[in-house]
C-alpha cells in the first residue's frame, strides 16, 4: 500500500474505531471523528460540500514529520525518527488533507487538548517545521508563541534540534539554525519564538503558522489575538494551539475550548476550526486507571501506567496535587478555588430561540447588581414555569457600561466589551458613569410587558433607584450581601441546574460571570460567592443569585414572600436579645 493511501487509511480507521467502541475515547474525541467520517461521505455524496479530502496532502504531512529525529529520551538516544501514531495520524491528515476546491487548506485554526507526556511538543514542532519550509510557501513566517520567552522556546527549541539533528536536510532544503532563528534562504522563510517578554510588540507579523503551546497559561487573548489577526495576508495559514487544561475558566484557552466543543456537538458551524479534546467523560471516575487510558492517546508508548499510578497516590493525599493530576494527567478544568457551577451543564441548558417574550404568562422575578456607575452593571429577569408540577427557571440577562469604559485601553476586558457591545448583549451609556436612569426606565418598561413579582437588589449603589422604582410601584426587595442571603438560593440554582431545570438563552456575558464565580464553604457548609481578581467579573452571576432568592419561596410555596420580611425578622431579632438580656 503507498504512502499515500495508508496515511488516509490510517486515519480513517483510527475515527472508525472510536466512533464503533473499538478504542475507548471520550465524548469529544467521538464527535471529532464522527465529523471527519461524516464529512468524508459529504465530500463523496454532496453537491454542496465546499470541502474535498485530499490523500496525497495529508500523506505528505504525515511522511515530512516522520523522517523528523526524536530529540529527548531513549529514542533520541538510539537516534530513532518519529513514528506518529493513529490517533497523531489523524490529527495531522485532517489538518493538511482538508481543502477547499482551490485546493487551500480547509482549517485555520486548530485545538488540540491532550494531557503531559503525550508528545505535544515533538507534534507541535514538526507542525511548525512543515509550514515553514515544507509546504510551498514563499517567505513563510512561523512562530511558536507565548506569553514568556522560557514557554516560547520549548517548541521551538524542539524543532532546533530536530533539524541540527539532520543535517542531510539541512542542506537538502537550504535551512540554516542559529539561536534565535530556523530559516531557509531559497524560500525566505522563518520559524522563531515570540513571546510578550522576549521581543516586545507582536504587531505587524505576516503569520503563515502559529503554534501556541499550552494555551492554558494565557491570563490575556493578546497573543493569540495578534497572531490570529497577522493571519490576514495568507491563503492558507494554520494557528494551532496545543495545551493541557488549566484553571483560568475566563481566559482565552477556554473561550477556544468552549467553542471547539459547540462546534463538535453541532450548536456551532465553524468549518474552519479543527478541534479534538482528550479528557475523561463527566461519568468517570476519575480515580480508575481506565480513565487515565481514556484521557492518554499515548498511554502505553509515552505515558506509562507507573508514572501516572506515581501521580495519583500524592493527588490521593493532597488537594494541591489532585487539581495537579486533574488538568495535566486528565484534561479536566478545575477552578483555583472550587467553581460554583458545572459550567458543562450551563452550557447544556442555553436554548438561543428562548426569548423573554415567551414568558410574558409566567410568575417574573428580578435581580438587579449595579456594582458602581464606573463598572459593569446587571439585571437579571427570571421566569418560573411550572412543568409536570417541577418548577423550571428562565434567565434572561441586561448588562450595561459607560463609553468611558469600554474606550478604555487599560480595561482588561475591554476587547470582550468591544465584542459582546457589536453583537448586542451589552448596553453602553454615554460618558463615564452608567446611566441608571437607563436602567430604571428598563425596568419600568418591563414591568409593563411581564408578571413582575419582585426586584432583589443589592442594597450598595442602588438604594436611591430602588426607591424611586419603589414610589411608582413596583415591588423593591432588599437583598444584603451576606452569606445568610445568599448560600441557600446560590445552592437551590445549582440544583436546579444539575437536575435540568435552569434554562437561558446563552448570554455570553451571564455566562463569563458563572463562570468566574468560585466558592469555599465555611464551617456551617454555606457558600458565597467570590472572584479570583477584579477582572474576573461576577455582577451578572450575583443578580441571578438575587433574583432567586427572591423566586426561591415562590417555588416552594406559591406564594410570595411578605415584603417587609427582612424588617420583620430584623425586629423579631431584636425582640428577642431584648427578652434574653
Amino acid at each position: 500500500m503507498s504512502d499515500v493511501i495508508a496515511y488516509a487509511n490510517i486515519a480513517a480507521q483510527y475515527a472508525t474505531d472510536v466512533v464503533d467502541g473499538t478504542n475507548d475515547a471520550c465524548v469529544y474525541v467521538r464527535q471529532a471523528c464522527q465529523r471527519h467520517l461524516t464529512d468524508l461521505k459529504r465530500a463523496d455524496n454532496e453537491t454542496g460540500f465546499e470541502f474535498e479530502f485530499d490523500a496525497q496532502l495529508a500523506a505528505k504531512a504525515c511522511r515530512f514529520i516522520e523522517l523528523l529525529p526524536h530529540v529527548k529520551g531513549e529514542l533520541a538516544n538510539r537516534r530513532e525518527l518519529i513514528l506518529l501514531e493513529p490517533w497523531q495520524i489523524f490529527i495531522v491528515a485532517n489538518l493538511f488533507g482538508w481543502v477547499d476546491f482551490d485546493g487551500k487548506r480547509r482549517f485555520r485554526y486548530a485545538y488540540i487538548e491532550v494531557p503531559r507526556k503525550n508528545a505535544k511538543s515533538t507534534l507541535a514542532a514538526g507542525i511548525g517545521l512543515y509550514l515553514g519550509f515544507a509546504d510551498g510557501e514563499m517567505g513563510a513566517e512561523v512562530y511558536s508563541a507565548a506569553t514568556t520567552r522560557d514557554q516560547a522556546r520549548i517548541v521551538f527549541e524542539t524543532a532546533q534540534s530536530m533539524v541540527r539533528k539532520r543535517p542531510d536536510m539541512q542542506k537538502a532544503m537550504g535551512i540554516e539554525v542559529t539561536a534565535h532563528a530556523v530559516s531557509s534562504i531559497t524560500t525566505a522563510s522563518t520559524f522563531k519564538a515570540v513571546s510578550r517578554d522576549y521581543g516586545g510588540n507582536l504587531d505587524g507579523l505576516n503569520v503563515q503558522g502559529a503554534i501556541i503551546d499550552e494555551l492554558h497559561a494565557h491570563k490575556s487573548n493578546d497573543t493569540y489575538e495578534v497572531m490570529a489577526t497577522g493571519m490576514g495576508a495568507r491563503e492558507q495559514p494554520l494557528l494551532f494551539a496545543i495545551t493541557t487544561a488549566g484553571f483560568i475558566l475566563d481566559g482565552v484557552c477556554y473561550e477556544q475550548r468552549t467553542l471547539v466543543t459547540k462546534v463538535l456537538s453541532g450548536l456551532e458551524s465553524h468549518d474552519r476550526y479543527f478541534g479534538i479534546i482528550y479528557t475523561i467523560d463527566e461519568a468517570d471516575d476519575w480515580r480508575d486507571p481506565q480513565s487515565w487510558r481514556k484521557a492518554n492517546p499515548n498511554y502505553g508508548i509515552s505515558v506509562h501506567k507507573d508514572a501516572l499510578q506515581a501521580e495519583y497516590q500524592r493527588a490521593a493525599i493532597s488537594p494541591d496535587a489532585q487539581a495537579d493530576f486533574l488538568t495535566k494527567h486528565l484534561c479536566v478544568w478545575v477552578a483555583a478555588r472550587s467553581g460554583w457551577l458545572n459550567m458543562q451543564d450551563w452550557d447544556d441548558a442555553a436554548d438561543k430561540l428562548l426569548v423573554s417574550g415567551l414568558f410574558d404568562k409566567y410568575p417574573c422575578f428580578g435581580g438587579l447588581d449595579l456594582a458602581s456607575k464606573v463598572d459593569l452593571a446587571a439585571r437579571i429577569k427570571l421566569f418560573v414555569k411550572k412543568i409536570d408540577d417541577e418548577s423550571h427557571y428562565y434567565f434572561f440577562a441586561n448588562f450595561y457600561i459607560n463609553r468611558a469604559q469600554l474606550d478604555n485601553a487599560n480595561n482588561p476586558n475591554q476587547k470582550r466589551f468591544i465584542e459582546w457591545e457589536r453583537q448586542g448583549w451589552l448596553t453602553v451609556t454615554d460618558g463615564n458613569i452608567t446611566d441608571f436612569e437607563k436602567i430604571e426606565r428598563d425596568i419600568i418598561h418591563d414591568s409593563t410587558k411581564y408578571d413582575m413579582q419582585e426586584t432583589g437588589y443589592d442594597p450598595f449603589n442602588a438604594t436611591y433607584l430602588a426607591m424611586r422604582l419603589n414610589e411608582q410601584g413596583l415591588n423593591m426587595v432588599e437583598v444584603p450581601q451576606r452569606v445568610a442571603y445568599l448560600s441557600e438560593p446560590m445552592k437551590h440554582l445549582q440544583a436546579l441546574l444539575t437536575s435540568k431545570r435552569v434554562h437561558h438563552d446563552g448570554n455570553p456575558i451571564l455566562r463569563w460571570c458563572m463562570g468566574n464565580v468560585t466558592v469555599k464553604k465555611d464551617a456551617n457548609d454555606n457558600i458565597f460567592p467570590r472572584k479570583e481578581s477584579d477582572a474576573s467579573k461576577i455582577d451578572g452571576a450575583v443578580a441571578a443569585i438575587i433574583a432567586t432568592n427572591r423566586a426561591q419561596y415562590y417555588d416552594e410555596t406559591g406564594d410570595l414572600p411578605s415584603k417587609d420580611f427582612e424588617s420583620q425578622l430584623g425586629d423579631y431579632l431584636t425582640d428577642f436579645v431584648s427578652f434574653r438580656g
